[in-house]
């Protein structure tokens, strides 16, 4: 009855302590809850700051328009006449293009649709979904006939052209019933435009409300949302007087271009409008004027050149002189300038000219002892030109087509920092003769260990003569160990055994390269005595 009634005064009290306690974690939740809740709590007033010129006038028709001299028109023509640019947009359109397939090993280029969880495996239903994502990507959106739409190899290139000569990635999002993108279509850049929605800030939350709107011949034709237009642009700043558009290369390029186009023109006229007289043609003494004329006309018509050009003079004089008023190229310099306009156009593109088959080397520098080979310039021109590209390109993709189907998968592009199969295998074998053993490199293969431990061990010629010293040292000191133990047993048992057990051992220890039996050291054998006594 005593312990009954101990019991009954303390369960009282053990309940009021057990409130007490989850009261205290209850209060403790909801400080770290409200405490997250007021971190990630959206603004309550909009920023005051104004990104758009409040007072442009090209904003009148509906459309903020790029506040440039040089228009959409004026870039597309720069692209037609000059080859230099051709040669670096169509090079990195087909660069590009080579990442339009999933990547089929780490060795390969590709892009892959991944969890943005790196750590997490991934599901059967999950490698089912990415699966026909692919698919879907690979046909630009949901369709049973693939062969009417644009693959996303030319959707890839559409955007790099696009992007590289007006600075702008436009392409349409046609979402299915339940507002996710079904459908997207590359879009002419030149006709999309931002709209005037009368803001001075995008406010992402009013998501009907008009961002972009299509022009045609200066009339607004189409308007997008956008969740149905993505606007891309690769150079943003924040110049309020750009409207939001970005500064393409060619944009920057204008004065190289312009030198660029007279250097060509110059040459061009060279066999239009050459000047410069290869020879003159003299008739010496008096010579009558109409017939000279005469004797012109039919030599000129025998003998004109290309577009009349290169005229031969005909004249009539006593002595004629020769002043020349015009250089030679080389002392011009020519060659040189248009070299230097090439190589600028390429910085700043990012592109190096050795891949658009113009080798220059260190010019005007002493040869280095160690040069960078054509193949090495390449790969670091991909590094400062292709890579930002593709990162642009598939940062768009994410977030406007594959997020919004499922937001716990991303996009990537793939394969631009693969070594080859030779390489892994290089440093695979340097790897396993320094720091990691067979086992463990075969695991990061998803390869099962060599039985018996046999993968436990680095192959290196050190590591392997100290671990069978160490193994042949064990063992001789177990031999030892059971070679005293049996003469000692030896001993007491036959008392008169001793000297022989001498013989064995020094006939041992000899074998093993110890003691040489010829010299019968007196010493070994006094110690090897005094054991078997004691």
């Amino acid at each position: 009855m005593g312990i009954i009634s101990t019991f009954q005064e303390i369960m009282p009290i053990a309940t009021d302590l057990i409130k007490a306690k989850l009261e205290q974690s209850r209060k403790a939740i909801n400080v770290q809850a409200q405490q997250l809740s007021n971190s990630v709590q959206k603004a309550d007033n909009d920023p005051k700051s104004i990104f758009f010129d409040p007072y442009s006038i090209v904003e009148q028709f509906g459309y903020k328009d790029r506040p440039s001299s040089i228009t959409y028109a004026t870039l597309w023509n720069i692209f037609c006449k000059l080859p230099i640019v051709q040669a670096i947009v169509f090079l990195r359109m087909n660069q590009v293009a080579a990442f339009a397939t999933p990547q089929q090993d780490k060795f390969s280029l590709g892009f892959r649709v991944v969890l943005k969880d790196k750590d997490k495996n991934t599901t059967k239903q999950e490698q089912k979904f990415i699966s026909q994502m692919n698919n879907v990507l690979l046909n630009t959106g949901v369709t049973n006939n693939p062969r009417g739409r644009d693959s996303f190899k030319t959707f890839l290139k559409k955007l790099v052209f696009d992007t590289l000569i007006y600075d702008q990635m436009c392409f349409e999002i046609v979402p299915n019933r339940k507002g996710l993108p079904a459908e997207w279509y590359a879009t002419d850049a030149a006709t999309i435009r931002i709209a005037d929605n009368g803001n001075v800030f995008n406010d992402e939350d009013k998501t009907k409300e008009i961002r972009y709107v299509q022009v045609y011949d200066g009339v607004v034709i189409n308007e997008y949302t956008q969740y149905e237009m993505v606007f891309g642009i690769r150079h943003p700043n924040t110049n309020i007087r750009l409207q939001g558009y970005g500064v393409s290369e060619l944009e920057l390029l204008v004065s190289t271009i312009t030198s660029l186009l007279h250097g060509h023109h110059y040459n061009e006229k060279f066999f239009t409008q050459g000047s410069s007289a290869k020879g003159i043609l003299n008739f010496t003494g008096a010579t009558n004027s109409k017939q000279l004329a005469e004797f012109k006309r039919h030599w000129y018509n025998l003998l004109s050149s290309v577009d009349n050009a290169w005229k031969t003079p005909i004249t009539n004089a006593e002595k004629i002189e020769w002043i020349n008023m015009q250089q030679t190229h080389r002392d011009m310099e020519f060659s040189a300038w248009m070299d230097f306009l090439i190589k600028e156009a390429s910085a700043v593109y990012a592109t190096d000219p050795a891949e658009i088959n113009f080798n220059y080397g260190n010019t005007g520098q002493s040869r280095a002892l160690v040069e960078s080979s054509s193949a090495e310039k390449i790969i670091e021109s991909k590094e400062r030109g292709l890579r930002p590209l593709l990162n642009d390109i598939g940062e768009l993709i994410a977030i406007h087509i594959v997020e919004p189907i499922n937001s716990d998968f991303t996009f990537e592009f793939m394969g631009l920092d693969a070594e080859t199969k030779d390489a892994v295998a290089t440093r695979n074998q340097k790897r396993v003769q320094t720091y990691i053993t067979v086992n463990e490199l075969r695991a990061e293969e998803d390869r099962p260990p060599l039985p018996d431990g046999q993968g436990d061990i680095i192959l290196n010629q050190v590591y392997i003569q100290s671990k069978q010293q160490a193994q042949a040292m064990q063992q001789q000191q177990e031999g030892g160990d059971q070679n005293e133990n049996g003469m000692t047993q030896d001993g007491d048992e036959e008392g008169g055994n001793g000297e022989q057990d001498i013989r064995s051992l020094l006939s041992k220890y000899s074998e093993d390269g110890l003691v040489d039996q010829n010299e019968k050291d007196e010493k070994v054998k006094k110690s090897l005595v005094l054991d078997v006594v004691l």
